[in-house]
Protein backbone atom coordinates (compact mmCIF):
# COMPACT_ATOMS: atom_id res chain seq x y z
CA UNK A 1 0.00 0.00 0.00
CA UNK A 2 1.22 3.55 -1.01
CA UNK A 3 2.09 6.08 1.52
CA UNK A 4 1.56 9.36 2.32
CA UNK A 5 4.66 12.11 3.30
CA UNK A 6 4.44 13.70 6.50
CA UNK A 7 2.73 16.80 5.75
CA UNK A 8 4.51 18.24 8.78
CA UNK A 9 8.09 17.15 7.80
CA UNK A 10 10.33 19.81 7.05
CA UNK A 11 10.00 21.35 3.44
CA UNK A 12 13.47 22.77 1.28
CA UNK A 13 14.76 23.65 -1.67
CA UNK A 14 17.37 22.91 -3.22
CA UNK A 15 19.02 22.86 -6.36
CA UNK A 16 19.40 19.64 -9.00
CA UNK A 17 16.06 18.66 -6.20
CA UNK A 18 13.48 18.68 -8.77
CA UNK A 19 10.23 16.93 -8.76
CA UNK A 20 10.10 14.26 -6.91
CA UNK A 21 8.91 10.73 -8.47
CA UNK A 22 6.54 9.32 -5.55
CA UNK A 23 5.02 12.35 -5.53
CA UNK A 24 4.36 12.79 -9.21
CA UNK A 25 3.16 9.15 -9.59
CA UNK A 26 0.93 9.49 -6.89
CA UNK A 27 -0.57 12.68 -8.32
CA UNK A 28 -1.12 10.80 -11.50
CA UNK A 29 -2.73 7.68 -9.89
CA UNK A 30 -5.14 10.18 -8.76
CA UNK A 31 -6.32 11.12 -12.45
CA UNK A 32 -6.64 8.60 -15.05
CA UNK A 33 -7.54 9.85 -18.78
CA UNK A 34 -10.75 11.46 -18.81
CA UNK A 35 -13.63 9.24 -21.08
CA UNK A 36 -14.86 12.61 -22.83
CA UNK A 37 -12.92 15.64 -24.21
CA UNK A 38 -12.77 19.15 -22.12
CA UNK A 39 -14.73 21.80 -23.92
CA UNK A 40 -13.85 25.41 -23.48
CA UNK A 41 -15.85 27.61 -21.09
CA UNK A 42 -16.17 30.90 -23.19
CA UNK A 43 -17.84 30.74 -26.90
CA UNK A 44 -20.83 31.91 -29.00
CA UNK A 45 -23.00 30.19 -31.17
CA UNK A 46 -24.25 26.17 -31.23
CA UNK A 47 -20.88 24.59 -31.54
CA UNK A 48 -18.17 24.50 -28.57
CA UNK A 49 -14.45 23.71 -29.01
CA UNK A 50 -13.80 20.59 -27.30
CA UNK A 51 -9.75 19.96 -27.05
CA UNK A 52 -9.59 16.38 -28.07
CA UNK A 53 -5.90 16.50 -28.92
CA UNK A 54 -5.58 16.54 -25.47
CA UNK A 55 -7.01 13.10 -25.15
CA UNK A 56 -3.35 11.31 -25.06
CA UNK A 57 -1.62 9.86 -21.91
CA UNK A 58 1.42 10.96 -23.49
CA UNK A 59 1.89 14.57 -23.12
CA UNK A 60 4.41 14.45 -25.92
CA UNK A 61 1.72 14.11 -27.94
CA UNK A 62 -0.23 17.00 -26.83
CA UNK A 63 -0.11 20.27 -29.15
CA UNK A 64 1.09 23.01 -26.72
CA UNK A 65 -1.09 26.28 -27.89
CA UNK A 66 -3.94 23.39 -27.12
CA UNK A 67 -2.55 22.29 -23.66
CA UNK A 68 -2.39 26.28 -22.80
CA UNK A 69 -5.66 27.16 -24.24
CA UNK A 70 -6.85 24.29 -21.92
CA UNK A 71 -5.39 25.88 -19.18
CA UNK A 72 -6.77 29.33 -19.43
CA UNK A 73 -10.19 27.89 -19.93
CA UNK A 74 -10.44 25.45 -16.98
CA UNK A 75 -9.02 28.09 -14.77
CA UNK A 76 -11.11 31.39 -16.31
CA UNK A 77 -14.35 29.14 -16.51
CA UNK A 78 -14.92 28.47 -12.85
CA UNK A 79 -14.73 31.66 -11.76
CA UNK A 80 -17.88 32.89 -14.13
CA UNK A 81 -19.13 30.21 -14.92
CA UNK A 82 -19.43 27.75 -11.44
CA UNK A 83 -17.57 24.73 -10.97
CA UNK A 84 -17.76 21.94 -13.73
CA UNK A 85 -17.19 18.77 -13.02
CA UNK A 86 -15.25 18.35 -16.17
CA UNK A 87 -12.52 20.96 -15.47
CA UNK A 88 -11.90 19.24 -12.38
CA UNK A 89 -11.19 15.55 -13.93
CA UNK A 90 -8.98 16.99 -16.55
CA UNK A 91 -6.80 19.54 -14.29
CA UNK A 92 -6.51 16.61 -12.55
CA UNK A 93 -5.18 14.67 -15.24
CA UNK A 94 -3.35 17.35 -16.81
CA UNK A 95 -1.21 19.02 -14.25
CA UNK A 96 1.13 15.74 -13.73
CA UNK A 97 1.87 15.34 -17.12
CA UNK A 98 2.27 18.35 -18.12
CA UNK A 99 5.02 19.13 -15.09
CA UNK A 100 6.96 16.40 -17.40
CA UNK A 101 6.93 18.65 -20.23
CA UNK A 102 8.76 21.58 -18.22
CA UNK A 103 11.85 22.11 -19.52
CA UNK A 104 12.22 18.24 -20.62
CA UNK A 105 13.14 18.49 -24.25
CA UNK A 106 15.27 21.96 -24.09
CA UNK A 107 12.28 23.91 -24.75
CA UNK A 108 12.04 27.73 -24.93
CA UNK A 109 12.57 29.20 -21.83
CA UNK A 110 9.58 31.62 -22.55
CA UNK A 111 7.14 28.63 -22.98
CA UNK A 112 8.43 27.15 -19.86
CA UNK A 113 7.95 30.01 -17.95
CA UNK A 114 4.32 30.59 -18.95
CA UNK A 115 3.43 26.53 -18.89
CA UNK A 116 5.08 26.37 -15.17
CA UNK A 117 3.16 29.78 -14.10
CA UNK A 118 -0.01 28.62 -15.92
CA UNK A 119 -0.14 25.71 -13.68
CA UNK A 120 0.13 27.15 -10.52
CA UNK A 121 -2.94 29.64 -11.49
CA UNK A 122 -4.50 26.57 -12.12
CA UNK A 123 -3.92 25.01 -9.20
CA UNK A 124 -5.03 28.26 -7.19
CA UNK A 125 -8.33 28.02 -8.80
CA UNK A 126 -9.45 24.13 -8.01
CA UNK A 127 -7.39 23.79 -5.12
CA UNK A 128 -8.02 27.32 -3.45
CA UNK A 129 -8.13 26.12 0.16
CA UNK A 130 -5.18 24.29 0.72
CA UNK A 131 -6.88 23.29 4.38
CA UNK A 132 -9.31 21.62 2.53
CA UNK A 133 -6.86 19.19 0.13
CA UNK A 134 -7.59 15.78 0.04
CA UNK A 135 -4.57 13.75 2.15
CA UNK A 136 -1.59 13.84 0.89
CA UNK A 137 -2.10 16.05 -2.29
CA UNK A 138 -1.18 19.52 -0.54
CA UNK A 139 2.44 18.37 0.22
CA UNK A 140 2.42 16.11 -3.01
CA UNK A 141 1.87 19.67 -4.93
CA UNK A 142 4.63 21.05 -2.94
CA UNK A 143 7.31 18.55 -4.03
CA UNK A 144 6.22 18.23 -7.69
CA UNK A 145 5.11 21.54 -8.90
CA UNK A 146 6.94 23.34 -5.92
CA UNK A 147 10.16 22.01 -7.24
CA UNK A 148 9.75 22.47 -10.81
CA UNK A 149 12.43 25.10 -10.98
CA UNK A 150 14.85 22.80 -9.27
CA UNK A 151 15.46 19.78 -11.65
CA UNK A 152 18.69 19.46 -12.12
CA UNK A 153 18.79 20.83 -15.74
CA UNK A 154 18.43 23.99 -14.67
CA UNK A 155 20.78 24.36 -12.12
CA UNK A 156 25.23 23.92 -12.47
CA UNK A 157 27.67 23.67 -10.21
CA UNK A 158 28.10 27.91 -10.21
CA UNK A 159 24.65 28.45 -9.97
CA UNK A 160 21.39 28.87 -12.18
CA UNK A 161 22.44 27.62 -15.68
CA UNK A 162 22.32 29.77 -18.88
CA UNK A 163 18.67 30.42 -20.02
CA UNK A 164 17.07 28.54 -17.53
CA UNK A 165 13.56 29.16 -17.71
CA UNK A 166 13.23 30.27 -13.76
CA UNK A 167 15.98 32.42 -14.05
CA UNK A 168 14.56 36.21 -12.69
CA UNK A 169 17.55 37.73 -14.82
CA UNK A 170 16.08 38.54 -18.53
CA UNK A 171 16.62 40.48 -21.32
CA UNK A 172 13.18 42.35 -22.05
CA UNK A 173 13.25 43.60 -25.89
CA UNK A 174 11.99 46.85 -26.17
CA UNK A 175 12.00 47.96 -22.37
CA UNK A 176 15.68 48.07 -21.67
CA UNK A 177 19.06 47.30 -23.85
CA UNK A 178 20.63 45.42 -20.78
CA UNK A 179 19.95 42.78 -18.51
CA UNK A 180 16.62 43.10 -15.85
CA UNK A 181 15.92 42.02 -12.94
CA UNK A 182 12.33 40.52 -13.73
CA UNK A 183 10.52 37.78 -10.97
CA UNK A 184 7.48 37.58 -13.04
CA UNK A 185 6.19 33.79 -14.25
CA UNK A 186 7.21 30.95 -12.59
CA UNK A 187 9.75 32.34 -10.57
CA UNK A 188 6.87 34.54 -9.05
CA UNK A 189 4.30 31.81 -9.36
CA UNK A 190 6.44 29.19 -8.11
CA UNK A 191 7.37 31.48 -4.65
CA UNK A 192 3.28 32.04 -4.25
CA UNK A 193 2.50 28.68 -4.55
CA UNK A 194 5.10 27.72 -1.06
CA UNK A 195 4.03 30.58 0.80
CA UNK A 196 0.18 29.52 0.29
CA UNK A 197 0.72 25.96 0.32
CA UNK A 198 2.91 25.52 3.12
CA UNK A 199 2.15 24.65 6.74
CA UNK A 200 2.82 27.73 8.66
CA UNK A 201 4.91 26.07 10.73
CA UNK A 202 7.28 24.86 7.94
CA UNK A 203 7.84 28.19 6.44
CA UNK A 204 10.64 29.31 8.26
CA UNK A 205 12.89 26.20 7.30
CA UNK A 206 11.96 26.77 3.72
CA UNK A 207 12.92 30.42 3.83
CA UNK A 208 16.12 29.53 5.26
CA UNK A 209 16.97 27.40 2.68
CA UNK A 210 15.61 29.51 -0.48
CA UNK A 211 17.88 32.44 1.21
CA UNK A 212 21.07 30.37 1.11
CA UNK A 213 20.82 29.05 -2.09
CA UNK A 214 24.66 30.45 -3.29
CA UNK A 215 23.75 32.53 -6.88
CA UNK A 216 23.87 35.99 -6.79
CA UNK A 217 20.85 36.65 -9.20
CA UNK A 218 18.67 33.74 -7.57
CA UNK A 219 19.42 35.71 -4.23
CA UNK A 220 18.44 39.50 -6.41
CA UNK A 221 15.10 37.79 -7.84
CA UNK A 222 14.08 36.96 -4.36
CA UNK A 223 14.70 40.48 -3.00
CA UNK A 224 12.80 41.73 -6.47
CA UNK A 225 10.20 39.31 -5.83
CA UNK A 226 9.37 40.23 -1.85
CA UNK A 227 9.44 44.08 -3.37
CA UNK A 228 7.11 43.46 -6.28
CA UNK A 229 4.87 41.37 -3.99
CA UNK A 230 4.58 43.23 -0.96
CA UNK A 231 0.84 43.43 -1.31
CA UNK A 232 0.15 40.13 -1.42
CA UNK A 233 2.81 39.07 1.30
CA UNK A 234 2.05 41.73 3.77
CA UNK A 235 -2.02 43.11 3.18
CA UNK A 236 -3.74 39.56 1.62
CA UNK A 237 -4.22 41.39 -2.02
CA UNK A 238 -5.27 39.11 -4.49
CA UNK A 239 -2.83 38.23 -7.43
CA UNK A 240 -4.62 39.98 -10.03
CA UNK A 241 -3.20 43.11 -7.85
CA UNK A 242 0.25 42.18 -8.77
CA UNK A 243 2.24 44.07 -11.62
CA UNK A 244 3.61 42.47 -14.60
CA UNK A 245 4.97 45.95 -15.99
CA UNK A 246 6.70 47.97 -13.13
CA UNK A 247 10.51 47.77 -12.26
CA UNK A 248 9.35 44.94 -9.73
CA UNK A 249 7.20 42.51 -11.85
CA UNK A 250 5.35 40.04 -10.27
CA UNK A 251 2.70 38.71 -11.91
CA UNK A 252 2.56 35.71 -13.92
CA UNK A 253 0.56 33.49 -16.53
CA UNK A 254 -3.57 34.04 -16.02
CA UNK A 255 -2.94 35.53 -12.52
CA UNK A 256 -5.40 38.12 -13.32
CA UNK A 257 -7.93 35.40 -12.83
CA UNK A 258 -7.27 35.42 -9.76
CA UNK A 259 -9.37 37.71 -8.12
CA UNK A 260 -10.53 38.53 -4.55
CA UNK A 261 -14.31 36.71 -4.36
CA UNK A 262 -17.15 39.12 -4.58
CA UNK A 263 -19.48 39.92 -1.38
CA UNK A 264 -21.45 41.72 0.44
CA UNK A 265 -20.29 44.54 2.79
CA UNK A 266 -20.85 43.40 6.44
CA UNK A 267 -19.76 45.84 8.89
CA UNK A 268 -17.06 44.44 10.97
CA UNK A 269 -16.32 41.90 8.65
CA UNK A 270 -12.62 41.12 7.61
CA UNK A 271 -11.06 41.23 3.73
CA UNK A 272 -10.56 38.18 1.54
CA UNK A 273 -7.05 37.28 1.82
CA UNK A 274 -5.41 35.12 -0.47
CA UNK A 275 -2.49 34.10 2.02
CA UNK A 276 -4.10 32.64 5.15
CA UNK A 277 -2.84 35.40 8.09
CA UNK A 278 -1.05 32.74 9.37
CA UNK A 279 0.87 32.20 6.31
CA UNK A 280 1.49 35.90 6.37
CA UNK A 281 2.33 36.37 9.54
CA UNK A 282 5.11 33.56 9.40
CA UNK A 283 6.84 34.48 6.20
CA UNK A 284 7.21 38.33 7.72
CA UNK A 285 8.50 36.78 11.29
CA UNK A 286 10.64 34.58 9.51
CA UNK A 287 12.34 37.24 6.61
CA UNK A 288 12.97 39.67 10.12
CA UNK A 289 14.95 36.75 11.61
CA UNK A 290 16.68 36.30 8.33
CA UNK A 291 16.92 39.35 6.50
CA UNK A 292 18.51 42.68 7.37
CA UNK A 293 20.41 45.59 6.02
CA UNK A 294 23.70 44.01 6.31
CA UNK A 295 22.75 40.96 4.33
CA UNK A 296 20.95 42.92 1.84
CA UNK A 297 24.29 44.94 1.25
CA UNK A 298 26.57 41.43 1.02
CA UNK A 299 24.37 40.31 -1.64
CA UNK A 300 24.85 43.90 -3.45
CA UNK A 301 28.05 43.60 -3.43
CA UNK A 302 28.58 40.05 -4.51
CA UNK A 303 25.56 41.03 -7.19
CA UNK A 304 28.07 43.87 -8.50
CA UNK A 305 30.78 41.39 -8.36
CA UNK A 306 29.50 38.85 -10.67
CA UNK A 307 28.10 41.11 -13.28
CA UNK A 308 31.28 43.48 -13.79
CA UNK A 309 31.98 41.69 -16.93
CA UNK A 310 28.28 42.13 -18.24
CA UNK A 311 27.59 45.06 -20.73
CA UNK A 312 24.72 46.97 -19.75
CA UNK A 313 24.28 45.74 -16.14
CA UNK A 314 23.94 48.50 -14.47
CA UNK A 315 20.07 48.74 -14.90
CA UNK A 316 19.67 45.58 -12.86
CA UNK A 317 21.68 46.62 -10.42
CA UNK A 318 19.77 49.74 -10.00
CA UNK A 319 16.94 47.29 -9.64
CA UNK A 320 18.43 45.39 -7.22
CA UNK A 321 19.28 48.38 -4.57
CA UNK A 322 15.56 49.78 -5.05
CA UNK A 323 13.84 46.64 -4.36
CA UNK A 324 16.50 46.09 -0.97
CA UNK A 325 15.31 49.68 0.13
CA UNK A 326 11.84 48.84 -0.32
CA UNK A 327 11.77 45.49 1.33
CA UNK A 328 13.70 46.99 4.33
CA UNK A 329 10.54 49.74 4.59
CA UNK A 330 7.95 47.43 3.72
CA UNK A 331 8.59 44.53 6.14
CA UNK A 332 10.40 46.74 8.95
CA UNK A 333 14.40 44.88 8.61
CA UNK A 334 16.49 45.88 11.07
Amino acid sequence: MRTSPNNSSPYVWLPGQGPNAGALQRLRERASLPKQAMGEAWFMGQERRMYTALMHEDPQQWPRSELDSALYELSSGPASFGPMHEWSLWFAFLLPRALELVGRFRADAFIDRQLCAALVTATFVHFPDPEQLPAGVRRDLLDTLGRAMFAPSHWSASGLAVNAFCSPMQRLPGLHPGESLYPADAFSASCTLIAKYLEPECIEGWLASALAIEDPYWRAGWVAWLAGAAPMLLDGAYPDALPFHSEHPTAWSNSHLLQAPSALVVTGAPAASFLGSESRHALTAALRRQLNRERLQRWGTRLSEAGAQRPDFEYFLVQYRNAARLVLDRYQLD
